[in-house]
């Protein structure tokens, strides 16, 4: 290991895999990626989700939470379709700033998981009981 990429891990916090996995969740989130391609980059230039310090970024997050040894730490896995789609396809990144496209992917998303959740764990509650039928031998 060279001297410059000792000193560059020593400055890294402590904390950063749980830095890492908590912003790489966060990416599930339409309206976090929405507040990302609104917000303007600390250069002025253009949004955050056009920086190019900040698309590396984002490669180097696939890079490593898409291997099974860092996946399987993330309870929203939609969060790395969507770390995909931020980087393969840029024109997407202008949709992201209208708030009716982050409306319809929160809803499609919703109705995914709901859709999964009654793949995996059926119906929901059990139906309610019926009443039984009686017969009453009087009033024949």
């Amino acid at each position: 290991m060279s001297e410059n990429s000792a000193a560059a891990a020593n400055n890294l916090p402590d904390n950063r895999f749980e830095l890492e996995l908590e912003f790489v969740q966060a990416l599930a989130s339409p309206a976090y990626i929405h507040f990302l391609a609104t917000t303007r980059s600390e250069t002025g230039d253009g949004p955050i989700l056009q920086d190019a310090a900040f698309i590396s970024f984002l490669k180097y997050l696939r890079r490593t939470w898409s291997q099974p040894e860092y996946s399987r730490f993330l309870t929203y896995p939609h969060c790395l379709y969507f770390l995909n789609m931020l980087i393969e396809k840029p024109l997407s990144l202008k949709e992201w700033t209208l708030p009716a496209y982050r409306n319809f992917c929160h809803q499609q998303q919703f109705l995914s998981w709901q859709h999964r959740h009654r793949v995996c764990y059926g119906r929901g509650s059990a139906p309610a009981p019926q009443p039984e039928k009686t017969t009453d031998d009087n009033q024949s």
